[in-house]
């Protein structure tokens, strides 16, 4: 089994793993989360609800989409498993309602044989679409996410007519999308004309490999290149608008047996997935540990283990990076991982929030500002720009290298080495703060 679980996550990706192991099932969530409505996040933050943890008492005030996971595509274009859908779908649509929050239908997809015989056939991309759209009208919902993993290059526009289709006839649409296409499979720029894309941005340390930071942000000699950074530069090199970006990261951790507690370390087999709630718990019985390369916690269960996790402090600085990003927001593999931890989800509060709740002020400090959050968002395109000139010849997607090593390329920062005169950079924080809420229209 722990052989097929690997091979599930290299050639399809980690919700096909999680939906295969369930890491987290039987994980209890407290009921004591209890939010009043109030204004959501000044950015998107986007969470799976699998159904193997589906319980509804979500910090609803902290999320602004909730994607019910899922329904399964068939090679005739229906749909299975439609209850994990009709039996949750209504509650959620009660729940989430006094918040604003959206909720979106999850389809998935991960075998190449299913998706070769839907993809290129109209009629049954139209089966497909109308089973789908039938079940998020049922209850009034928001849209829906498209989650097919492993996908080969050769559906690549075949997906784009399937997301077309679907954006024709649902509110919204989002796509899941690999932290790097080794396939060249997904076309960015296309598939953002209608809809967001979700980053997976996790698995850069997979099951059958060594033990390393779930997902790490910079680069680093330790653990090469690729990570939440590089990721979200490659989508926008390949045309993808930042505010059609969702940062997704995971809410779990893995835990590899090892020959020794050296870092990096070597594995003696495949690691299992371990949940946030857990995985912190972990970490405050064995003793937690930091590892600044990856910006992730990381502990040693014993001698010839090791477990690595995101956490309170990880999740902080990797949602603070995609809001300075200028990104549509954040999300999260997957909800009720937490544990329904009501520090975690006032640490999003302080991060992804920052109105009042005064509409009068905040609309006359817009109308001042205006003409130099505009410039801000030109100079932040052209920063853009100048760093993907210097990366397409690492890219996965230009190169057609499927091979990889897990190495990275840093961003650019685009700034002066001078300081700015402190009135200057007071403004130029307002400024920048402005433009930010902007970017969510929710």
């Amino acid at each position: 089994m722990l052989a097929l679980l690997s091979a599930i996550t290299v050639l399809a990706g980690p919700h096909a793993e999680h939906t295969l192991s369930h890491p987290g099932a039987d994980l209890a969530v407290p009921a004591a989360y209890r939010a009043t409505p109030t204004a959501g996040p000044d950015v998107m933050v986007y969470g799976y609800l699998p159904y193997w943890a589906d319980d509804l008492d979500l910090a609803w005030d902290q999320l602004s989409h909730v994607a019910i996971f899922d329904v399964e595509l068939q090679s005739d274009g229906s749909l299975s498993n439609t209850s994990r859908w009709t039996g949750i779908a209504q509650e959620a649509m009660n729940r989430a309602s006094p918040f604003g929050v959206k909720i979106h239908l999850t389809v998935t997809c991960f075998s190449d044989s299913i998706m070769g015989s839907v993809l290129p056939s109209p009629s049954r991309r139209a089966k497909a679409i109308a089973e789908l759209a039938a079940l998020v009208d049922s209850v009034g919902a928001h849209g829906v996410s498209v989650d097919f993993e492993g996908m080969e290059s050769s559906l690549k526009a075949d997906l784009v007519s399937f997301v077309a289709e679907l954006d024709a006839v649902v509110d919204e649409v989002t796509i899941a999308t690999p932290a790097v296409d080794w396939n060249g499979a997904y076309d960015y720029d296309e598939l953002a004309a209608h809809g967001w894309l979700f980053i997976m941005g996790y698995g850069y340390h997979w099951s059958g490999g060594d033990p390393g930071p779930v997902a790490p942000l910079h680069e680093s000699t330790t653990w090469g290149k690729y990570g939440l950074d590089w990721s979200v530069q490659d989508h926008m090199t390949w045309g993808a608008p930042a505010d059609r970006i969702i940062l997704g990261m995971p809410l779990y951790g893995r835990d590899w047996p090892s020959v020794n507690t050296d870092i990096p370390g070597d594995a003696t087999g495949d690691g299992s997935a371990v949940v946030y709630a857990d995985a912190v718990d972990a970490g405050d019985s064995y003793g937690r540990k930091w590892n600044a390369d990856g910006d992730t916690a990381y502990t040693f269960p014993d001698s010839q283990s090791q477990l690595w996790y995101d956490d309170l402090e990880s999740i902080r600085i990797k949602t603070a990076y995609a809001v300075d990003a200028g990104i549509a927001g954040v999300g999260f593999w997957a909800l009720n991982y937490e544990g329904g931890d009501a520090a975690f989800w006032q640490m999003m509060d302080e991060e992804t929030r920052w109105s009042d709740g005064d509409a009068d002020t905040d609309t006359d400090v817009d109308t001042d500002t205006d003409a130099d959050a505009d410039a801000d968002a030109d100079t932040d395109t052209d920063t853009d720009s100048d760093t993907d000139a210097d990366t397409d010849a690492d890219l996965p997607q230009d190169s057609g290298d499927d091979t990889g090593g897990w190495e990275r390329v840093a961003l650019g920062s685009g700034c002066s080495s001078a300081p700015a005169p402190i009135g200057a950079t007071w403004l130029l924080a307002l400024v920048g703060l402005i433009w930010r809420r902007s970017r969510f229209t929710g």
